[in-house]
């Protein structure tokens, strides 16, 4: 399979950045970190699907699954990372705000954070922070 355009990323990339500071109130909301992180998305009480974390802001982050979501869906986000030697593990309720076909790398899920509590804002923030 050839690859994409650079045009395609470029446009993703835009769309990704529309829809994380859409929702956010602070001065952080259109820093977008990069990442490659163990990922799960719960939805329901029995599904779960593993993946990667890919790019995360302060009110929403994206995954990469083998499966694709259906838009506006509720799940439970967890992301398992090392930060400077730490761990640190973000779990927050989400909203699937789109989901689009990667080619072979599989399905990217943009998630839209919902009522964090103190805990996983801390985590967003640290992980923002990271390197």
């Amino acid at each position: 399979m050839p690859p994409l355009p650079a045009s395609f990323a470029q446009e993703e990339r835009r769309l990704m950045e529309s829809i994380f500071s859409s929702a956010a109130s602070t001065p952080d909301a259109a820093r977008i970190k990069t990442m490659r992180w163990p990922a799960s998305l719960r939805l329901g009480h029995t599904t779960q699907l593993l993946g990667k974390a890919i790019q995360i802001s302060s009110s929403g982050i994206s995954l990469l699954l083998d499966r694709p979501v259906r838009e506006s869906e509720i799940g439970l986000v967890r992301v398992d990372a090392f930060v400077a030697g730490n761990p640190i593990r973000l779990q927050a309720r989400t909203s699937v705000v789109c989901c689009s076909c990667v080619g072979m790398d599989g399905f990217r899920i943009s998630l839209r954070f919902q009522d964090l509590d103190e805990d996983a804002q801390n985590a967003i923030d640290t992980l923002l922070r990271a390197r």
